[in-house]
C-alpha cells in the first residue's frame, strides 16, 4: 500500500511539473511580424512583436522600394496605437540607425494589446504600415506561477491527509477540500494574472449620475537642461488629486479621476494634464518665451538664448500648454 501510495504521488508531481513546462513554453513563445507592401514599398518590421511593461523597448522596420532599394534620409515618426480605442498613446522620432533601417523606442507602462504605426510621406503620399504586438506584465506570470505552485501544495496536502494510516481507512474528506482550495486558488490566480496582462492600470471608467470618470496611474519623465545647467522639481510636491511628484527625480505623477466619454477615448478633462498646471502650482514661470529666469534673448554663454521643448525627441512648441500623455518623455531646454 505504501509503494502504491508513493507512486501515486510521485505521477503527481511528475505530470505537475509537465504542466509548468508547458505553461513556461506557451509564456515565452513568440512569432516574428511578416512584412506589409503598401503601394510601391516593402516594409519589413524586424522587432520583436512583444514587449514588456516598463521595459525601454526599441521598434525598427527597413524601407524598401519594390525593387529592393532601400530608401534613406525619410522622416519617419514612430507611434503607438490602442489597438482597441485606436487612439494614439505615444509617439516619437524615429531615427535611421542603418540605411533604411528606422528605429524609435517605447517603455510601456501597462500590458495589452498595441499597435506600431510608422509614418513617413513619400511622392505626398502619406505611408502607414502598422504592427500588431502583445506587451506582457511579468506579474501576470508570477501571478499563475504563484498560485498554481499553492494549488500543487494543497493538492498534495489533501492527498496526504487522506492516505490511510494504519487502523484509519482512506478518508476522501481531505482530498475534497484539498481541491476546492486548489480550484480556489487558481480562479485567483486568474483574476490577478488577467487584470495585469490586460493592462488593468491603465485606467478603468466609472459612470453615474454626474457622468463618467476615468480612473488612471500615468507618469511622465522630465529633463532639463538650461544654458548648461540641471534643474530638478522639488520632491514630493504638488497635489495628490492633480500632478505631483514622488521620491523619483523629475518624473510627474498623475493617478486620479479624469472626466471622460463612456468609453474612456476621449479626456473632458484634458486642463488637468496641462505640463504648466505644477509649475503654477510651484510658483514657477513656465510661458513660451521664459522658463524661470531664462528667457528669450537672454544671454548664454555669452550668446542669445532660446527656449525649446521636445515630446519624444519632437520638436514641441505648446510649453505650458502641452497635454502630456503617460510615457511621454519631455526636455526643456535653453541654449
Amino acid at each position: 500500500m505504501l509503494k502504491e501510495n508513493g507512486d501515486l504521488v510521485n505521477r503527481t508531481l511528475i505530470t505537475t511539473i509537465t504542466l509548468l513546462i508547458l505553461l513556461a513554453i506557451t509564456v515565452l513563445a513568440h512569432e516574428n511580424t511578416p512584412s506589409k507592401h503598401i503601394a510601391d514599398y516593402d516594409i519589413a518590421f524586424i522587432s520583436e512583436s512583444k514587449a514588456y511593461v516598463n521595459q525601454n523597448t526599441p521598434f525598427t522596420v527597413q524601407i524598401q522600394n519594390l525593387d529592393g532599394n532601400t530608401l534613406t534620409n525619410l522622416e519617419v515618426q514612430g507611434q503607438i496605437v490602442d489597438e482597441q480605442t485606436r487612439k494614439e498613446i505615444f509617439y516619437a522620432k524615429a531615427t535611421e540607425k542603418k540605411p533604411g533601417e528606422y528605429t524609435f523606442s517605447w517603455k510601456p507602462s501597462f500590458a495589452g494589446k498595441y499597435l506600431v504605426q510608422f509614418l513617413f510621406r513619400q511622392n505626398n503620399e502619406a505611408i502607414q504600415p502598422q504592427f500588431p504586438i502583445q506587451v506582457n506584465d511579468i506579474r501576470s506570470t508570477y501571478a499563475w506561477i504563484i498560485t498554481i505552485s499553492g494549488a500543487i501544495i494543497v493538492l498534495l496536502i489533501g492527498l496526504f491527509m487522506s492516505l490511510p494510516k494504519k487502523k484509519r481507512k482512506f478518508h476522501a474528506s481531505p482530498l475534497l477540500v484539498g481541491i476546492v482550495a486548489a480550484v480556489v486558488l487558481l480562479g485567483i490566480g486568474y483574476s490577478v494574472s488577467y487584470f495585469y496582462q490586460a493592462g488593468g492600470e491603465k485606467g478603468f471608467v466609472i459612470c453615474g449620475k454626474q457622468g463618467c470618470d476615468l480612473s488612471v496611474h500615468w507618469h511622465s519623465d522630465l529633463h532639463f537642461n538650461l544654458c548648461d545647467t540641471d534643474f530638478s522639481l522639488p520632491l514630493e510636491a504638488g497635489d495628490l488629486n492633480k500632478q505631483h511628484t514622488h521620491k523619483e527625480r523629475n518624473k510627474l505623477h498623475f493617478h486620479a479621476l479624469i472626466k471622460t466619454n463612456e468609453a474612456g477615448t476621449e479626456l473632458l478633462e484634458p486642463e488637468k494634464l496641462r505640463l504648466g498646471e505644477l509649475f503654477d502650482h510651484l510658483g514657477i514661470r513656465f510661458t513660451d518665451t521664459c522658463f524661470g529666469d531664462y528667457c528669450n534673448k537672454d544671454l548664454c554663454n555669452e550668446k542669445t538664448g532660446q527656449l525649446t521643448m521636445t515630446v519624444n525627441d519632437l520638436s514641441n512648441n505648446k510649453f505650458a500648454d502641452y497635454i502630456w500623455k503617460d510615457g511621454d518623455e519631455i526636455k526643456i531646454g535653453f541654449g
